[in-house]
């Protein structure tokens, strides 16, 4: 693209989204992810409908609204009429404070425990603050992205450690993995956890090691998608950076 001659800014943006594509990996049970080009350039230009030389491209995706990098509603783990749907959510959930904590070194498919992290918050001398994003870098998107390890070796949080962190005043846990439960769960601790304590998650980040042991600000916004379950999103972080000095 062009460069428009923006000047330096007082931040700098880190993409922490998986793409979106045909056949991208997705959670057992979900549907996969097809993206279908219905309109093109050459056909549009020929149809009639324009003046000059005009015409356009367009796609249709059919997707899960918990394919790639997305947000869980309350409602898509609390059966009760009144639990909140993805469009009733405060758009503020979705744009918080964050931080991102290092247990990269823990073996796969293990639960994580309150111990772990503390040692990931002491290790960078984070804490964690009333409406962060907690994210957990476990190494798991760059390690394991497109293999078959990618749904089945992922570690995650105990009940005992997504208590603490939520009780810590976290709204909001993602991880580069497909849950922020572990594999071998058939329980998932972590989702209830979300369910009782009215919170959120989000699943499938993608390459989180720009932001390991930072404070950051947290983007995740969904789509209105009315009466959701989840929502796709574009996880972006916003790191605050000096400037040029003269």
């Amino acid at each position: 693209m062009a460069d428009r001659g923006n000047p330096r800014k007082p931040y700098k943006l880190i993409d922490l989204s998986q793409e979106i594509y045909t056949g991208n990996p997705v959670f057992p049970g979900h549907p996969q992810t097809t993206i279908t080009v219905v309109d093109t350039h050459e056909e549009t230009r020929k149809s009639g409908r324009f003046e000059e030389d005009y015409g356009y491209t367009a796609e249709k995706i059919e997707m899960s609204t918990h394919g790639t990098t997305h947000v869980d509603s309350v409602s898509h783990i609390d059966p009760s009429p009144d639990a909140p749907t993805i469009d009733k959510i405060p758009l503020d959930w979705f744009y918080t404070e964050a931080i991102c904590i290092d247990l990269s070194g823990i073996p796969p498919k293990t639960y994580y425990t309150v111990e772990m992290i503390q040692n990931a918050l002491d290790k960078h001398g984070l804490d964690i603050r009333q409406g962060d994003t907690v994210l957990m870098y476990s190494g798991h998107y760059v390690r394991n992205w497109e293999t078959p390890a990618w749904l089945t070796d992922y570690s995650g949080l105990s009940r005992e450690a997504a208590e603490f962190i939520y009780g810590q005043g976290a709204v909001n846990i993602g991880q580069d993995a497909p849950s922020h439960d572990c594999a071998l769960t058939k329980s998932f601790p972590a989702h209830q956890v979300c369910r009782e304590m009215q919170t959120l998650n989000v699943e499938n980040l993608g390459d989180l090691r720009p932001v390991v042991g930072k404070r950051f600000r947290f983007i995740g916004l969904p789509l209105k998608i009315r009466n959701g379950s989840g929502s796709p999103i574009r996880a972006i972080a916003v790191l605050e950076q000096a400037p040029e000095e003269e």
